[in-house]
């Protein structure tokens, strides 16, 4: 398959999922643990795909766009970073660290986009005005047309002008500041996953994080075995929660039937 080719399925993969949450309803589909694969099985490694996309939704996994803010572009940083990775031969963990500056410097896509999109905003408000129903749709899909370019034609350029040049950058970059690229790219999921428990952290269930800490770490249980315990544990406490309100308020019950069996009495 040719370089232009892939150039532009990645960025069709990539401009697809995007455009799912924009006009398909949002079911998460532009993610990069999606992303990854997709853009693997078009590059010949869908294994790859996936490990890159599993540690990039590590990293951005509590990224939102909070009111007027614009985060980082995780659709243009996760597809070109894994098709990147793939075609250049270099290790997911230094890609992971160069996904970051990718995204931050498509993050202008998103800003501008919206400023593009204006125009047609204003030319739908002038055919509301004159009852043009046909105009105010085609304004609706130009719209649409916009935001899909500014995520397509950056992943496309992206991945055919700038892969012999990663390719050269990584050659040129010395092993002693390539392992430390690697070992960046491995504390960058453990930040991600930190400032998700920053959003999240609650003292009643902190326990629980230590616990699955401590499988992890001194009992070398892997991913799906932990998460197996954590549903068995969540299983058990929502039990024993469940029983526990019973129990309150058929006490609760049993006093309110006292006093208003005593005031009967009275």
């Amino acid at each position: 398959m040719s370089q232009v080719l892939q150039g532009l399925l990645v960025a069709l993969i990539a401009a697809a999922v995007y455009m799912e949450s924009r006009i398909g309803g949002q079911h998460m589909l532009d993610r990069p643990i999606i992303i990854g694969p997709l853009v693997g099985l078009v590059m010949g490694n869908p294994g790859m795909g996936l490990a890159i996309g599993g540690e990039l939704e590590l990293v951005w996994m509590g990224l939102n766009g909070i009111g007027t803010t614009t985060p980082p572009n995780v659709v243009v940083g996760s597809a070109l970073a894994t098709a990147l990775a793939i075609s250049t031969g270099a290790s997911y963990e230094t890609t992971l660290a160069l996904a970051i500056p990718i995204a931050v410097v498509a993050q202008l896509c998103d800003i501008a986009a919206p400023v593009v999109n204006t125009f047609f905003a204003h030319r739908a408000d002038k055919c509301a005005a004159n009852g043009d129903y046909r105009g105010i749709e085609l304004c609706n899909w130009g719209g649409a047309v916009v935001y899909f370019l500014f995520k397509f034609v950056p992943v496309f350029l992206g991945f055919v002008l700038g892969s012999g040049l990663i390719t050269s950058f990584v050659d040129m970059i010395p092993a002693v500041i390539q392992n430390g690229l690697a070992q960046s790219g491995n504390i960058l999921p453990a930040l991600g996953v930190a400032m998700l428990i920053q959003l999240t952290w609650d003292k009643k269930f902190g326990a629980f994080l230590f616990l699955g800490f401590g499988l992890a770490a001194f009992l070398k249980v892997d991913t799906l075995g932990a998460a197996f315990f954590g549903a068995v544990i969540a299983f058990i406490y929502y039990k024993l929660s469940g029983r526990n309100s019973s129990e309150s308020a058929l006490g609760m019950n049993v006093v309110s039937g006292g006093v208003d069996d005593d005031s009967e009495e009275l």
